[in-house]
């Protein structure tokens, strides 16, 4: 059985005009050609739709049972339409973004709520990864882009500055560091730490720069968000290193001393990180330039 919506269409507006002619004008056509789909209608499904008259046209029973699936269909192709064509301009999706904890807990929470904004139907799959790991999960396509706190050294991928990230050591107010206006972290080495878990970037950070110092850390306890790396500083735990901006709902409310470090790597700089030899699909491609602009915003 072989028929398409505009049957469909043209079988509803003659049953909601009463009228071929009138039918003909709603859907700018002429009587005819809709005698003739109305007819071939009625061939096809082996059944009387309509019962012509000289006052117009009424529905059989089978006319007001097709008039009923005819509607569901025409507006379940009408959402279909609609879909696609926002699929085909980037106006709905589903995107995979790989981040540190950094941009995650600092910049994206707001950056994401105002893209969802503007892009409801815009599905973002955010999952936390080491710089490394997102370099390698853009190159092999298993995430669409990424935010990282080091140049990539993976050929075929393009980045742009995103925002600075300065790290920052929190102890509390009675700790002896924390009337200090500024201090190396190779002066905490050796004090009892307080980290993330240990595949964060932070941690792989510290544990780098330990390293290089020829010294160990001494890490009391690992968890998994700065609030908790927080709680346990203001509970006498031990210091920590965190971004600056993730102490700023605790400063206050846990009594908190910041000090600024002086290592160079201290002030990072987070990149977005997305192919160089192929574009981004629409949705990615919304989000990824949604990101970019909101780090211009910043700068400006």
């Amino acid at each position: 059985m072989r028929f398409d919506f505009r049957d469909l269409e043209l079988f509803v507006a003659v049953a909601e005009t009463g009228s071929i002619s009138r039918a003909a004008e709603r859907c700018h056509t002429v009587p005819s050609a809709v005698s003739k789909r109305i007819s071939d209608l009625e061939e096809r499904f082996s059944v009387e739709l309509v019962v012509r008259g000289g006052k117009g046209v009424e529905l059989t029973s089978s006319g007001h049972a097709l008039l009923v699936r005819a509607r569901v269909l025409l507006q379940q192709a009408h959402q279909l339409e609609d879909e696609i064509r926002r699929h085909a301009l980037g106006q709905r999706g589903f995107v995979r973004v790989f981040a540190n904890i950094s941009a995650i807990v600092e910049f994206l929470p707001g950056a994401l709520a105002a893209f969802a904004e503007k892009h409801p139907d815009i599905h973002v799959h955010l999952e936390e990864q080491t710089s490394s790991t997102i370099a390698l999960a853009v190159a092999d396509n298993s995430a669409d882009f990424g935010i990282v706190s080091e140049l990539p050294l993976i050929d075929g991928l393009r980045t742009l500055p995103f925002r600075n990230d300065e790290l920052v050591l929190v102890t509390k107010p009675q700790h002896g560091l924390a009337k200090r206006t500024s201090i190396a972290f190779v002066e905490a080495m050796d004090l009892p730490l307080i980290g993330l878990h240990t595949s964060s970037s932070l941690h792989q950070l510290l544990t780098r720069a330990a390293i290089d110092a020829g010294k160990a850390l001494n890490f009391r306890i690992h968890v998994t968000s700065f609030d908790a790396v927080c709680a346990m500083v203001a509970a006498g735990l031990g210091v920590a290193v965190i971004p600056r901006a993730a102490t700023t709902p605790y400063i206050r409310s846990l009594s908190l001393a910041v000090i600024p470090l002086t290592d160079a790597w201290a002030a990072r700089q987070l990149f977005l990180c997305a192919p160089a030899n192929k574009p981004l699909h629409g949705a990615a491609q919304l989000l990824f330039e949604h990101l970019h602009q909101s780090s211009d915003a910043v700068t400006k």
